[in-house]
């Protein structure tokens, strides 16, 4: 039987996910907190909608949660109170608040929780992350993991100053909404210790957020790498390499492909994968919840990003915040 998902949220990502809901054969409840744009979205995406959450949730099955990251929290805990399984957007959250309760419940309930980070579902990063668990390489060394893209031209016809993106007290902002690329760090290279960072706003945005965060990570096995994210770059960027003993591996989202380059005396560069043909980005989504939705069938799935992931990656994007506020490196163990 098709399971009932309640999507939290209208927005761009809630929309996507309401839409793939459906084509993946899920019966679609969608929650929007005023009235007049439940109706609204009701009518643009053919689903039932409402403003009271409770009565939507007690006919789910399961939540989505994709809401700005400063409700991220409370939705997910009204959801696990009820026994539902859920899918929260990233970032988990924009601060800690509830986050340890959150943890706990999630436990208790014993239902599925998964979190938003669809470039893990990506086909070329899963073939990477097989080969980085292969030991023969040696451990990693180094990495550099990039993107960027000007904000006001994420949503054409959208002002890009009215979203949460634009507001750092609610979860926007460079470091937190693309927090992509510290979860890609956590997953490929290994948990991080130290962190060291510079949050900007630089650009002609007119923004309350970052619109530029560059951070040194510190991995707990001891190898050093850098993420920089930004939303002022005129041209769509992502990419990420990794450096290990016998080779370089390179990624990039733009083509897809990955190589893997073990220096002239190997045979220099080397294609090792590249995405299958009419690969298209709304994949990533599709594919991320058809797992999801597998999950909620059967618990003892593994998720693809589990909630103890989007925990430690939030612990990562505060630390950050914190040590460019302070102006010095922050140890995650003692939080000093």
């Amino acid at each position: 039987m098709s399971p009932t998902v309640l999507v939290c949220g209208a927005g761009s990502i809630g929309r996507r996910h309401v839409d793939n809901l459906k084509t993946l054969g899920a019966e679609v409840l969608l929650w929007r907190a005023r009235p007049e744009l439940a109706a609204q979205a009701a009518e643009e995406l053919t689903v039932e909608a409402g403003p009271d959450r409770t009565a939507l949730l007690s006919r789910a099955d399961a939540v989505v949660v994709a809401t700005a990251p400063d409700s991220h929290v409370e939705i997910a805990r009204q959801a696990l109170a009820a026994g539902k399984a859920l899918f929260i957007e990233k970032p988990l959250a924009h601060d800690r608040t509830g986050v340890a309760q959150l943890a706990d419940e999630a436990a208790r309930a014993g239902v599925a929780v998964e979190i938003g980070c669809q470039l893990r579902r990506h086909p070329t990063l899963m073939t990477l992350a097989r080969h980085l668990a292969d030991p023969a390489d040696g451990p990693v060394y180094a990495f550099q993991a990039a993107v960027g893209q000007r904000l006001d031209q994420w949503r054409p016809g959208r002002d890009h100053r009215e979203g949460f993106s634009a507001d750092a007290a609610r979860g926007g902002g460079a470091l937190f909404e693309l927090v992509h690329e510290l979860d890609l760090v956590h997953w490929l290279c290994g948990p991080t210790r130290r962190v060291s960072a510079m949050l900007r706003t630089v650009g002609d945005l007119d923004i309350a957020a970052d619109d530029l965060a560059n951070l040194t990570l510190e991995l707990a096995d001891g190898g050093v790498g850098q993420v920089q994210t930004d939303m002022l770059s005129p041209a769509y960027r992502r990419r990420l390499e990794i450096v290990r003993r016998r080779a370089v591996w390179r990624w990039d989202y733009v083509t897809g492909r990955l190589i893997r380059d073990g220096g002239a005396d190997a045979g220099g560069e080397r294609l090792i994968d590249a995405p299958p043909e009419g690969f298209a980005r709304n994949d990533l989504f599709l594919d991320h919840m058809r797992h999801f939705l597998a999950r909620v069938a059967d618990s003892t799935i593994a998720p693809a990003c589990s909630l103890e992931d989007g925990i430690a990656v939030l612990e990562y994007a505060l630390a950050a915040r914190r040590s460019s506020a302070e102006g010095r490196q922050i140890d995650l163990a003692t939080a000093e």
